[in-house]
């Protein structure tokens, strides 16, 4: 048998070697076309298609979404009455309870119940006006489920408005101790918003791999995303020790503010003019004077070479 084995190999390397005939080329074809004509029957004809605006709304925000069926196939497709199709939709809360839509009929798609070859029908809506629900800050599940059509789904959530009138708070709970922040909404009321609602949306959750510690500053990266920025805010508010302010996204607030924080923990007097000044410690610098004694790593990141745990919550204030 361990003669034989050489030789069967020989045998097959030179079947593979031999071309293919004008009648294999054929055979190999007509297998390669039933191959796609079982795929596109196991594909589905119609799809549906699900989106919202954004991922985080304030109370009172028009919640906009779009709901789509499009026909992917060469063929006509039958549909369920499009006029219907917003009674598809569901929202699932955060305890898992399931919703259906309230007045549906006020946002019906065109009536039909067929699409050409590439034909799409859909509608708008305001999921808030579907869903009364949604009148309560939470985290949802927004889902379409036409019938006969494979579900989608998108998750959102909805935060209490920002008040401008109102005085907040951060307050971080850190290995250290306590700290307390008090925001000056007065003197940065856009830099304050939009601080104020990343951390209600839990923008600044995973601070175990945003604290970054920098020499005479605390940072608090916000945002996974370069591209989020705002307009910048000219303050001016003294840069002391425990003074907080939002980087700017080029040299000066003038290029347009983002959501990262930094706490100061010496006084900057350089930079004043440069930056916007939001907030000031009133409780706690001495543990994130301790906090940035941390070893930290050698590639110039600043990131600590162990995580430290460290959470954000708001609290407003009449």
């Amino acid at each position: 048998m361990k003669r034989l084995l050489p030789t069967l190999m020989v045998l097959v390397l030179a079947l593979a070697l031999v071309p293919a005939t004008p009648a294999r080329r054929k055979d190999r074809k007509k297998d390669a076309d039933r191959v796609a004509t079982a795929a596109a029957k196991t594909a589905p004809a119609v799809t549906a298609t699900l989106q919202l605006g954004q991922a985080v709304y304030e109370l009172g925000q028009v919640i906009r979404g779009e709901a789509t069926l499009v026909n992917r196939s060469a063929e006509w497709a039958k549909i369920s009455d499009a006029a219907n199709l917003p009674a598809a939709l569901r929202l699932v809360t955060a305890d898992g309870k399931e919703l259906v839509p309230e007045g549906a009929a006020k946002f019906g798609a065109a009536k039909t119940t067929s699409l050409g070859p590439g034909g799409f029908v859909g509608f708008t809506f305001d999921a808030a006006l579907l869903f009364p629900v949604l009148e309560k800050p939470g985290r949802y599940t927004l889902a379409f489920r036409p019938e006969g059509v494979p579900p989608v789904e998108t998750a959102f959530q909805v935060i209490p408005a920002f008040d401008p009138a109102k005085k907040y708070e951060l307050h971080l709970a850190t290995p250290a101790g306590p700290v307390t922040i008090e925001l000056f909404t007065k003197d940065a009321p856009e830099a304050v918003h939009n601080v104020v609602s990343l951390a209600r949306a839990g923008g600044y959750g995973d601070t175990a791999r945003q604290l970054r510690v920098r020499k005479g500053m605390l940072a608090l990266v916000g945002h996974g995303d370069p591209r989020f920025r705002f307009p910048g805010e000219e303050t001016s508010l003294q840069l002391l020790a425990g003074t907080v302010i939002v980087q700017p996204a080029g040299r000066t607030f003038r290029d347009g503010n983002t959501p990262n924080l930094g706490i100061l923990l010496e006084p900057r007097p350089d930079w004043q003019g440069k930056v916007t000044a939001i907030g000031q410690v009133t409780e706690g610098l001495e543990a994130l004077l301790q906090l940035a004694r941390v070893p930290v790593r050698k590639d110039g990141s600043g990131r600590p070479l162990a995580p430290i745990d460290l959470r954000i919550t708001v609290k407003e204030k009449p």
